[in-house]
């Protein structure tokens, strides 16, 4: 029988990602039948043997997981066993439920948060998860996973992970169209072109959204669409086709007559209106102008509402200014579905 010479052999391309991923951080991983998964505090992260794993385990989501560990422990975590976690009881438990908070954040916008799953016996807090796990609430491990998410953004991590992330989801982008009900990668979620997840109607098209404005003109003289949801995040994103399934982000078009349920711009989403001295607001309205720093005229935001505002943006009480008419030049000018309009309705949780 002809002896076949052997000089390459396969790897699974999301494992090699990982892998990598630890590499660049200072970690090696080492597979062994020794551990589920352990880290010495000196450089090496051994984790088990495929033959040891549940269907539903793969080893790049065991690397990410204590990735998420070493964000939870703090950058000292590095030289700590075990990310400095005791796994002989549960005094450690919040610790590991921040982690999860953290795996399910830092995954979610690559459409990788049910893909990257935590599995074991830890599933059904994950599953638990809101739909934003950082978000603000009564779990000692928010705090902890919020300090935890800050670092991720931060060098050495962020670069790194990113990466990673985007490498996983590019895979998943291509394999989820060929694999069954039955597969991980089914689980995976489709991301728009240009980085967000695609909005799980349909039926949204990006030229009906708020924020896609009249681009540059194309080669036939047809101006292209920008997306104002991404010109914040990104410098000069591509271009979009009006008939794009829209993105998670989409928002029905308003006009000044929906900002009574609104009012962001008003409330909390800028902490100061200022006056110049040549505005007319400034003699029409003397008692409501006050100087900062004995200098800058602006007009009181008392807990970041500005002292003009009326109502509570109800249907019966809608948001009003009490001097719409002779109002500030800075707010006549104020343009509604803007690039300033989005910032103040992020800030205010209306938009994401």
């Amino acid at each position: 029988m002809f002896a076949r010479s052997i000089s390459h052999r396969y790897e699974d391309p999301i494992d090699m990602i990982w892998i990598q991923a630890a590499n660049d951080l200072g970690i090696e991983i080492v597979r062994s039948p020794d551990a589920f998964a352990t880290y010495d505090g000196k450089g090496t992260l051994t984790i088990a043997e495929a033959s040891y794993f549940d269907s539903d385990d793969c080893l790049a989501q065991m690397i990410f997981h204590e990735l998420c560990h070493w964000l939870v422990a703090g950058r000292r975590g590095l030289h700590l066993a075990d990310w400095g976690l005791s796994n002989v009881d549960d005094r450690d438990l919040t610790l590991e439920y921040a982690a999860h908070r953290v795996q399910a954040a830092l995954s979610t916008p690559y459409g990788l948060r049910d893909f990257m799953a935590v599995t074991t016996d830890w599933r059904p807090y994950w599953d638990a998860l809101p739909t934003n796990p950082l978000e603000d609430g009564d779990d000692p491990a928010i705090a902890i996973a919020q300090d935890a998410a800050h670092l991720a953004r931060l060098l050495p991590f962020e670069p790194v992970l990113t990466r990673a992330l985007q490498s996983t989801a590019a895979i998943a982008d291509i394999v989820r169209n060929m694999a069954d009900e039955a597969s991980l990668w089914s689980v995976s979620h489709p991301r728009h072109r240009l980085g967000s997840l695609v909005s799980a109607s349909e039926d949204l098209r990006c030229g009906s959204c708020a924020w896609a404005i009249p681009g540059e003109l194309d080669a036939s003289g047809t101006p292209s669409l920008r997306c104002r949801q991404h010109d914040l995040a990104e410098n000069n994103p591509p271009p979009i086709e009006p008939n794009e399934q829209a993105c998670e982000r989409w928002e029905e078009r308003f006009s000044i007559e929906d900002c009574g349920s609104c009012g962001a711009c008003c409330r909390q989403g800028f902490d100061l209106l200022t006056v110049s001295p040549s505005d007319p607001f400034m003699n029409l309205h003397p008692e409501l102008v006050q100087l900062r720093d004995g200098r800058e005229a602006c007009v009181p935001r008392p807990n970041g509402v500005c002292i003009a505002l009326q109502g509570d943006g109800n249907d019966t009480h809608p948001y009003r200014c009490g001097h719409y008419d002779t109002r500030p030049q800075n707010c006549a000018d104020f343009e509604v579905a803007g690039i300033a309009c989005l910032l103040a309705r992020r800030r205010v949780g209306l938009s994401r």
